[in-house]
């Protein structure tokens, strides 16, 4: 019989084969071999070694069958509980401790191995458990949530023929945030489960809630809030760990690096997501931004943002080539709104391009701001002017419902497709004398003639938007990090950077809150026995899936704490008088 034991598990199943309390009425069968001497073996003869083996088989046969009856008995509890404790042999250190005599004096370091009262001083010095890890410091509350079995639970393993007994407690300790830091403590009852026929004894412990980062400071609230923190008001970690410092946290920025990376190496397969929803979409947008990478070899490294109105997805890549990042979409037949970099035409074969008509118009307004005169570029701004202003007032109506797609397309395309062959006039015969012999004259019409196609490609489908303003405003979070945090420490650094820029930008597009989202995220992954979480357990958790009554979730957790947190003064002050008490 095996048990998988999961990452996250607190207790964990220590052993399923530890040692059984030796009782006086067992035979000889049960007793140890007391193996002979050298002499023995070396003399003894054929039959003497025949019935030396079989007595040892005898022997092993039976302490086989004794650890499978122990090993049922515990899958026995394990399936009562439903898998809401953990279920260990007791320990070694009480084996021969009687934990339903009366009042049983039971000592130890941290409340995890009891001690037998009659112990010499040395004994227990021998038995006590050095405990190595910190405590957790600083914060101005605490909360303490007690985990234990219910009583249809303990009615269960008492129906069972089990005798229970409360035993002490397991402690976890971690920081959880609301706008201040909290130290949360979560108390998981232990219990000493006897069977009353054998009288073979067991550990129950009470489970708590799983964490995404089990075994670190940190709880899935806090890791919600720094990275919120992090990516969406673009505070670095540096000044993060030193605003916990303030609150006496012992949570350095190395920390906090590292929680960054190892959440990216549970959630990375949400790129794989990501991209089937850009290969499925009608529309895609495309840009691009240089970013810095230490130990790159290139001095310009680029963040690339594919987006809609219903995702954005960011990508790392080390240069600006476009193979790697577009390879993905060489066969996508969709329309692609994009700037005039030639990586774009290069490898989206099937794509249809569009051009963005902001990018066309910033040339004439460059014009105009380098030779101060607008005389020359009123037509165009003038036609720039017209196009946005009826194309965006049959675009409220049809996002309203108040006309179909092809509606607003005929609509529209009858009023601006006259405007552009205009354009298209006026910038031919421009051309044609010379563009007045002005260069910004001259570089503004010689791109929007360069790009002709794809303006008019623009007007083809009513979900393109005339710009890709979109990608604009998202590449902008990008350059606002690079302010405060100037590099990425390493490749790996930066791909989980823009994997958390994903996160937090699409689930604005569905009105969710980013951080309320992330802690969402980690405390339904936490659920997990595997490390790397698949495809299947994260699409439901990508923001198109997830609403707002999920979110209930995590608002409770933050109710839960408001309404339970208590001073760090009062709590350590309770704490004392508890220790006095048992002193």
């Amino acid at each position: 019989m095996k048990f998988q034991v999961s990452h996250q598990d607190r207790s964990v199943i220590i052993a399923l084969g530890s040692k059984l309390k030796s009782k006086q009425d067992k035979g000889p069968a049960c007793s140890a071999i007391t193996l002979p001497d050298e002499n023995f073996l070396a003399k003894a003869s054929k039959e003497e070694l025949i019935s030396l083996l079989k007595m040892s088989v005898m022997q092993t046969n039976e302490m086989s069958k004794d650890k499978e009856m122990l090993e049922t008995k515990l899958g026995l509890i394990i399936s009562l509980l439903d898998g809401t404790a953990d279920v260990r042999c007791e320990q070694s250190t009480v084996a021969d401790l009687d934990l339903f005599a009366e009042d049983p004096q039971i000592i130890g370091q941290d409340g995890d191995k009891p001690l037998l009262g009659t112990d010499t001083a040395e004994d227990k010095a021998k038995k006590t458990i050095n405990n190595t890890k910190k405590d957790l410091t600083g914060c101005t509350h605490v909360v303490e949530k007690i985990y234990e079995l219910t009583e249809e639970q303990l009615k269960m393993l008492e129906d069972s023929g089990l005798q229970v007994r409360v035993l002490g407690e397991d402690v976890s300790e971690f920081y959880q945030t609301i706008n201040v830091m909290i130290r949360f403590k979560a108390k998981m009852v232990k219990y000493s489960v006897r069977d009353k026929v054998t009288g073979e004894e067991s550990i129950v412990t009470a489970k708590s809630v799983a964490r995404f980062l089990p075994k670190t400071k940190v709880g899935d609230l806090f890791l919600g809030d720094f990275f919120y923190k992090k990516y969406a008001l673009h505070v670095p970690f540096n000044r993060y760990s030193q605003a916990l410092r303030l609150d006496g946290c012992n949570i350095s920025r190395q920390d906090l690096d590292r929680y960054h990376m190892q959440v990216y190496k549970r959630i990375w397969k949400m790129e794989q997501l990501l991209e089937e929803k850009a290969r499925a979409t009608e529309v895609l947008y495309i840009d691009e931004v240089p970013t810095v990478t230490q130990k790159s070899p290139k001095k310009k490294n680029y963040i690339w943002v594919f987006n809609t109105d219903e995702f954005a997805w960011y990508r790392y890549f080390e240069g600006r080539a476009g193979a790697d990042p577009l390879g993905h979409f060489n066969d996508y037949s969709g329309f692609c709104m994009t700037d005039a970099y030639a990586a774009y035409p290069a490898h989206l074969h099937a794509a249809t391009l569009c051009a963005c008509l902001v990018h066309c118009r910033r040339r004439y307004v460059d014009y105009r701001r380098i030779t101060g005169s607008e005389a020359a570029v009123k037509f165009p701004l003038d036609c720039f002017g017209t196009i946005y202003h009826e194309d965006g007032i049959l675009r409220d109506k049809f996002k309203a419902g108040e006309m179909t797609e092809d509606e607003f397309l005929e609509q529209r395309n009858a009023i601006c497709l006259p405007i552009l062959e205009d354009l298209k006039q006026w910038c031919d015969n421009c051309a044609l004398t010379g563009y007045g012999r002005s260069v910004p004259l001259k570089r503004a019409v010689t791109y929007t003639l360069n790009n002709w196609k794809k303006i008019e490609n623009t007007f083809l489908s009513a979900k393109t938007d005339l710009d890709n303003n979109r990608s604009e405003r998202l590449v902008k979070v990008i350059k606002l990090g690079s302010k405060n945090w100037i590099t990425h420490g390493s490749e790996e650094g930066a791909r989980a950077t823009a994997l958390m820029y994903s996160l937090i930008e699409t689930a604005k597009m569905y009105d969710l809150n980013p951080r309320d989202y992330l802690s969402y995220v980690f405390m339904k992954g936490a659920v997990s026995a595997s490390w790397e979480l698949g495809p299947e357990i994260l699409g439901p958790l990508m923001p198109w899936n997830v609403t707002q009554e999920d979110l209930s979730l995590v608002t409770e957790e933050y109710q839960f704490i408001a309404n339970n947190m208590i001073p760090i003064e009062e709590y350590e002050a309770r704490m004392a008088g508890i220790q006095a008490k048992k002193g």
